[in-house]
């Protein structure tokens, strides 16, 4: 097994999908939601409410996904 720093706020493995952070830790939530299979809208929708929808248009992509 190899182990690999990465810089990016979510990391998702496919088995294993980690965050490092509060803030990251709801960007985690929003992957999850994408992976099961919540369309765009949706998910913006869910950060709107929360009241994170500016920082999650900046953050939307900062996701490392390992094949």
């Amino acid at each position: 097994m190899v182990c690999r720093i990465s810089r990016a706020r979510v990391v998702d493995s496919r088995r294993i999908a980690t965050a490092g952070g509060i803030a990251a830790g709801m960007e985690l939530g929003f992957n999850l939601l994408r992976k099961a299979g919540y369309d765009e809208d949706f998910i913006t929708e869910v950060a709107r409410i929360m009241e994170y929808d500016r920082a999650y248009e900046v953050y939307r992509d900062d996701i490392e996904r390992n094949a």
